[in-house]
């Protein structure tokens, strides 16, 4: 619609205000050669890079204009429309810009050759140009389609849009329309736009020049390297002329010398493979011919199939592991559950020390200034007094270079001892913070539970043919995870992770062990954990395939008897079917729902026992689906949320308040022990150290700001809801579809004291019970 108006407009002097609607190509030149909307306006550029650029040049004039944004698929124009709109508000206030949903591809599908799109599409593989409906202008009498041409050739300026392979800039390999009639004089080697300036002393194959000529395109190169001889910008255009230029100087010695016998052939060799025979297609969309060549494989073999390295093996994976296990090892934090661990509370909170937390810059952060990420994408720095403390002190660097506030006096500018807050971000650019890390307090046994099962020989020989076998052993850690421990370090807990504990317990190497799975922080129970990466991909393809029954087992409020709903089925009286769609309804908290545009989730219920006293029942769960807090999302909608659960239970209590408070009283107490000699991370000084400690909330006594309610053990910390049960079945599968069953896993550990503990006052679940605790024990 917004194209008909300003197409109307351009027709019509009567409305000036429609014009003030400009429609932008977000695709390269030579994309909008070949085809392109009415009244359309080509950047110009060669590569999206390049567009930012143009905005920048031109966002004044733009920004009084209702603009609307197309390419090829709808990525690039949606991630330029956000990028315009957000350059046009910092000049002009609110902005005026949309984009083309799903692009010029979408478009076709729908209007073809009858909409305003005219000419070819441009795609990236052996096609090039697709035509839309064959452009259908206008159908003879003879069925003859007319097609409409908007692209023209370079040389000669007649209608032609057909991109070849063969016809690629000399220079840059730019594809280049050139038409068939003027490819026969120019002997192979074709110049775009951008590089007609040197049409008469750039050439790939030189011998076919005479010693006079080779002395011309010298000079002329040494003219119009002169002319770009100063300036950061032409860096790359001096590199291109000054390789052309050696190569010329070599030829022209190598004459002298004598060692040229033959000139002036007319024979056209391949740029890219060296091919004469070559037409071109050996590069790019093209094929992959000059791969072959430089590797000195044959083309027309069978190529071998490529092998991704699993994300635990790839190298900036393995490198990030490496600095992780360094400081592990150096600052000497894998420590079994007993230590840091008050006997009378259960809570171990080891004592702080100083390291320095890292992150790369994202796609989404470029062109930001450091401020503005710090304080909307980590929520340390909302705080605006904080973080100017944390500049001041020098504890935020970019690079490696301090950001420091005193930088800030000379705004966006860089030296060699510090840079401003507003300096703008840079891809590859790395952000790092020195911290005085605290963790959080956990509640854990003096030690944790685990028993140690091996995989059969027929799992390993049949489902483990490919994986690596000298990589640990064959074992599954069936580990009884306590609840608010979570499974591996993630947010504020590093030495508080499952995982840590548990190898400085079994004596292993840290970071060894793998978790083939998670649970929720605040949920207690089994957790398989292994020492091998292929155990830990064996079980998780396992689990992707619905080959795992899980049973868990939890406390609700309330007697569990669900009454009709839509998605209730009754299995018989004591057990009930909840199928159920899981959506998540805030990202922020993590919380979610049952709702009919979620992901299907299916869960078996089972009642144990009620307790009349307590008004609390014993229900079995068995999810048939892997949704996130399934269990918590369906009981919460079925009427009997778990027991503790804060974040699903409107009406809990918030937790244990004398537990919060002994928490709390943890963390001061372990921020008062000092190591000697102090524990400082890689590159941290002593003043780095004494500048961190000063500015921690912990060592100044505001922990319940450091940490939320949850992490302190109050509500939400622990939930009566425990993963008691997993049965693995292992099938082969066969070409025909068919399974061969290897046999199946039983991994189980005991029942939690609530569990154990509770009390059944109905008759009728007596024997439901006790058959429960039996095959529970």
């Amino acid at each position: 619609e917004e194209m008909k108006k300003m197409k109307d407009a351009s027709e019509s002097e009567q409305n000036p205000d429609e014009k003030k609607t400009v429609l932008i190509d977000c695709r390269n030149h030579k994309e909008f050669e070949i085809g392109h909307f009415e009244n359309a306006l080509d950047p110009n550029t060669k590569t999206f890079e390049q567009f930012p650029r143009w905005v920048q040049e031109n966002k004044s004039a733009l920004k009084d204009k209702k603009i609307l944004m197309y390419c090829t698929g709808g990525i690039r124009c949606e991630k330029a429309s956000a990028y315009m709109r957000r350059e046009l508000e910092t000049c002009a206030g609110a902005a005026s810009v949309q984009h083309l949903k799903g692009g010029i591809h979408k478009y076709l599908d729908k209007f073809g050759g009858d909409g305003f799109f005219a000419g070819s599409n441009f795609v990236f593989d052996r096609r090039v140009g697709v035509d839309a409906d064959e452009h259908v202008q206008k159908k003879g009498g003879d069925g003859v389609v007319a097609k409409r041409i908007v692209g023209q050739c370079l040389y000669c300026e007649n209608k032609y849009d057909k991109f070849t392979a063969d016809a690629v800039c000399t220079v840059c390999r730019e594809l280049t329309l050139i038409c068939e009639d003027c490819k026969t004089g120019l002997n192979g080697e074709y110049h775009c736009a951008d590089h007609q300036h040197l049409r008469n002393c750039y050439f790939t194959n030189l011998h076919r020049f005479s010693e006079s000529e080779l002395k011309s395109q010298l000079h002329e190169l040494g003219f119009f390297f002169e002319k770009i001889a100063v300036g950061k910008r032409y860096k790359q255009k001096r590199r291109t002329l000054h390789r052309q230029m050696n190569r010329i100087a070599q030829l022209l010695s190598r004459i002298e010398n004598g060692s040229v016998k033959e000139m002036n052939t007319s024979t056209i060799v391949c740029r890219s493979c060296g091919d004469v025979n070559c037409d071109g297609k050996c590069w790019g969309v093209h094929g992959l011919k000059r791969k072959h060549v430089l590797l000195g494989s044959d083309p027309s073999a069978t190529p071998k199939k490529s092998v991704r390295l699993s994300s635990n093996k790839r190298s900036n994976k393995s490198l990030r592991k490496e600095r992780e296990i360094a400081e592990i090892k150096r600052l000497n934090l894998s420590k079994p559950p007993n230590s840091y661990r008050c006997t009378e509370t259960s809570i171990r909170c080891p004592p702080p020390f100083t390291r320095v937390l890292s992150t790369s810059v994202k796609g989404k952060w470029v062109g930001k200034s450091v401020q503005s990420v710090l304080q909307s994408e980590f929520h340390h720095f909302e705080d605006t007094q904080r973080l100017d403390e944390l500049f001041k002190m020098s504890l935020v660097r970019l690079n490696d270079i301090p950001v420091n506030s005193e930088a800030a006096l000379i705004r966006g500018t860089q030296t060699a001892d510090a840079v401003s807050q507003d300096t703008p971000l840079k891809n590859m650019d790395i952000i790092c913070r020195i911290t005085h890390w605290h963790e959080p307090p956990v509640l854990v046994p003096t030690n944790i539970s685990l028993q140690k099962i091996d995989l059969s020989q027929d799992v390993i020989d049949n489902l483990m043919s490919g994986g690596d076998h000298s990589e640990g052993d064959f074992v599954i850690y069936c580990v009884d995870k306590p609840s608010s421990v979570p499974v591996h370090p993630t947010g504020p807990y590093l030495q508080n992770s499952l995982t840590l504990m548990v190898e400085a317990q079994e004596e292993l190497e840290p970071r060894s062990l793998l978790p083939c799975h998670r649970l929720d922080r605040c949920t207690s129970g089994l957790t398989l954990c292994c020492t091998n990466s292929a155990v830990a991909r064996l079980i998780q393809v396992q689990m992707d395939n619905k080959e795992v029954e899980k049973v868990y087992v939890a406390k609700v409020k309330g007697q569990f008897m669900p009454k009709d709903s839509l998605y209730l089925r009754v299995v018989n009286d004591d057990e009930f079917l909840f199928e159920a769609p899981i959506d998540v309804v805030d990202v922020k908290k993590g919380l979610r729902a049952v709702s009919e545009k979620g992901k299907p989730a299916i869960t078996k219920f089972k009642l144990l026992g009620y307790d009349r006293g307590s008004d609390h029942s014993l229900v079995e769960c068995e999810p048939l689906t892997g949704r996130q807090h399934q269990l918590r999302v369906h009981l919460q909608a079925l009427g009997f949320p778990i027991h503790n659960d804060v974040l699903y239970n409107e009406n809990s209590e918030f937790g244990n308040k004398s537990l919060k408070q002994e928490a709390i009283k943890a963390v001061k107490k372990a921020s008062e022990y000092e190591m000697t000699p102090p524990v400082l991370g890689e590159g941290v000084s002593i003043r780095d150290a004494t500048a961190a400690k000063r500015v921690s909330l912990v060592c100044q006594g505001k922990v319940e700001e450091e940490f939320n309610s949850s992490q302190l053990l109050g509500g939400g910390a622990v939930i009566d809801l425990h993963a008691r049960k997993y049965l693995i079945n292992f099938n082969k599968k066969q070409k025909d579809g068919s399974k061969i069953s290897l046999g199946a896993l039983e991994c189980k550990i005991g029942i939690p004291t609530w569990a154990r503990a509770f009390k059944n006052t109905e008759e009728v679940y007596d024997k439901v019970m006790s058959a429960w605790l039996d095959e529970a024990s």
